[in-house]
């Protein structure tokens, strides 16, 4: 079951970045965001309650890793603040989820990333191929 719901989520991804070709950068953000929101919720299986509790902890943490990703230029200093922020914030994303479920947070998170890799990966290799094929007319 699992799988039958990455393969219609990756295929998703397909079309969704066919259709953000046309669009600005900041709603193709909010969409990404959108489909992040919806893997992460089904990866962790979040009842309404933990999600109400979760989202919001969740949003504060991904917006100071987006700081401390943009603004530091040093790897590895840049990957110790990212170590640092993800037990900060480890304890907090246990109390809503329990341990068994926190730990698969960060899973979550690099999988969905792998997958809108790949699907952004698939996307350019499409359009290089239509840009390669001679017009007929």
């Amino acid at each position: 079951m699992k799988k039958l719901y990455l393969f219609i989520l990756f295929a998703g991804f397909i079309g969704f970045s066919q259709a953000q070709d046309d669009l600005p950068s900041e709603k193709k953000q909010q969409n990404i965001e959108a489909l992040k929101v919806a893997f992460i919720s089904k990866e962790l299986e979040l009842t309404p309650d933990e999600a109400q509790k979760f989202w919001p902890l969740y949003n504060q943490y991904s917006k100071e890793l987006k700081t401390t990703i943009k603004d530091d230029v040093d790897v590895l200093d840049r990957d110790e603040k990212v170590l640092n922020l993800r037990k900060r914030y480890k304890d907090q994303f246990t109390k809503v989820l329990g341990q068994q479920r926190m730990n698969r947070i960060f899973n979550a998170e690099g999988r969905f990333r792998q997958l809108l890799i790949k699907s952004m990966r698939n996307q350019n290799l499409h359009n290089k191929a239509n840009r390669q094929l001679p017009r007929r007319g």
